[in-house]
């Protein structure tokens, strides 16, 4: 368990992180077109639009990290107020000082966490067909001849 001194240190680094964090998500709202000054695409040369397009995506991804760090943090100080901070969410160990010092919200212990992470991890099925599924009754026979063409004349990757 961790002591008065050591959770005054992590709520400080905590409140830190919060700030910082704030601070990012404030400085980098998302940019629109309109943003750039130009209100059409028409005179723009296609590298120009996919470079805006590529920053605007770069942003995106900074506010969606920030905004779940934010939520992990927010998390964390919550937990320090509950009195379960440093224990393990899924197993309710003692997660080590060391991991906390490196990742102040960490709410579970490296085990846990890699049991965590595999178990979130979606396979995608084996067999992945457009094919109109046999059970499909809609009656919309024009749907099932693209399949029949495909059966009689193949497509491209056969």
């Amino acid at each position: 368990m961790l002591s008065k001194e050591e959770l005054i240190y992590f709520e400080k680094r905590l409140l830190q992180m919060k700030e910082e964090t704030t601070q990012i998500i404030e400085a980098n709202q998302p940019l629109s077109f309109e943003d750039e000054g130009e209100l059409t695409s028409y005179d723009n040369h296609f590298a120009d639009t996919a470079t805006q397009l590529e920053e605007r995506e770069k942003q995106r991804v900074l506010l969606q990290t920030a905004n779940n760090l934010l939520e992990e943090v927010n998390e964390a100080l919550e937990r320090i107020k509950t009195g379960t901070y440093g224990v393990c969410v899924d197993t309710g160990e003692t997660i080590s000082f060391e991991r906390l010092k490196a990742l102040p919200y960490a709410k579970r212990t490296v085990e846990a966490q890699k049991e965590h992470e595999t178990e979130k991890t979606v396979s995608l099925p084996e067999d992945q067909s457009f094919l109109t599924p046999e059970e499909d009754v809609r009656g919309d026979k024009r749907i099932q001849t693209v399949d029949e063409l495909i059966n009689v004349h193949g497509n491209s990757s056969s």
